[in-house]
């Protein structure tokens, strides 16, 4: 809710974008161009919300793992360290390469 699509796009934009499309005559039906610029504009501010959420998850995960462990562990402290660092690692992996991912996933529909 907090990302606006029409944020930094005004109709002096839209109307801009069509004007350029159809050139100096008029057209009929309004050619599909100006839209996929503008469009494509607005899903490259995605990136950083997406890569928020990304974060998001690892915490609440990190979070998860952290109180999934059974007090039997209590007892046995050096095993209990290395299952949070093996945890802690596994996901941090994973944080990396989702953000990469979804760097991708943005940059190719920049670029489409």
């Amino acid at each position: 809710m907090e990302v606006d699509p029409c944020e930094e796009l005004t109709d002096d934009d839209i109307r801009t974008a069509i004007q350029d499309a159809s050139g100096p005559r008029s057209a009929l039906f309004v050619p599909e161009v100006p839209f996929e610029v503008l469009i494509r504009r607005q899903i490259a501010r995605l990136l950083d919300p997406c890569v928020q959420c990304a974060r998001f998850v690892y915490d609440e995960l990190i979070k998860m793992s952290h109180s999934c462990m059974v007090n039997e562990l209590q007892r046995f402290p050096l095993l209990r360290k290395q299952m949070d660092d093996v945890t802690g690692n596994f996901l941090h992996d994973g944080l990396q390469s989702s953000e990469t991912m979804i760097g991708h996933v943005v940059e190719m529909e920049v670029i489409r």
